[in-house]
């Protein structure tokens, strides 16, 4: 079991443009809960989200995907599809947790987070953010200079590379195609998205 440190407290804030060292974040949405606990936060998995988010990590895992951070919402079905999916791609490090993932955080602060985030890590890192709606398309319309972007659905993966220079990872997934690197003014561009059927498509 992939083991939870303490809540994260980032408060640095950032434009998608400041957002420049090179990096792979990859947005996750939670699998199916369900409605029936006593308040939001405490909605465990289903029967059903536990096996989606095992063929998401699954359907990583083939392609290659791997992550240098992981990170999650407190929100205890956005830790279980965390856990689950570190154990499918054979994430050994500790899952993040933040107050920055819940539903209504500022995409704002997320931005600053992954700007502070990527300095401390390896050349162009690839950080998870596994979250919910609305966070998660608020987020990824910062990283791509938008006004706003689609809710992810749930259980999916969506790839965006951010920063200046450099190729993406190994493997199908994170390799560098006719989409090139993001732009030089540190705006993101959109590489692929992945749900729990296994389903890939090019971005």
């Amino acid at each position: 079991m992939v083991t939870t440190t303490d809540t994260t407290s980032v408060t640095t804030t950032a434009s998608p443009s400041t957002v420049v060292h090179a990096m792979r974040v990859t947005l996750i949405r939670h699998a199916e809960a369900g409605d029936d606990a006593r308040r939001d936060e405490e909605r465990a998995l289903t029967v059903r989200g536990r096996d989606d988010a095992r063929r998401l990590g699954r359907a990583l895992a083939r392609r290659g995907v791997e992550f240098s951070l992981m990170v999650t919402s407190p929100l205890v079905r956005a830790v279980q599809t965390a856990e689950i999916i570190a154990a499918e791609i054979g994430y050994r490090d500790r899952v993040t947790v933040t107050d920055l993932l819940v539903p209504e955080g500022e995409a704002a602060r997320v931005v600053g987070f992954l700007r502070s985030t990527g300095r401390q890590l390896e050349d162009a890192p690839s950080i998870a953010l596994v979250a919910h709606e609305p966070i998660l398309s608020a987020v990824a319309a910062a990283l791509l200079g938008k006004a706003r972007y689609p809710p992810l659905r749930k259980t999916e993966a969506l790839r965006i590379r951010i920063g200046s220079g450099g190729g993406g990872a190994a493997g199908s997934a994170g390799s560098a195609g006719s989409a090139g690197s993001a732009g030089s003014d540190g705006k993101g561009i959109l590489r692929w998205r992945v749900d729990a059927r296994g389903r890939r498509e090019q971005l």
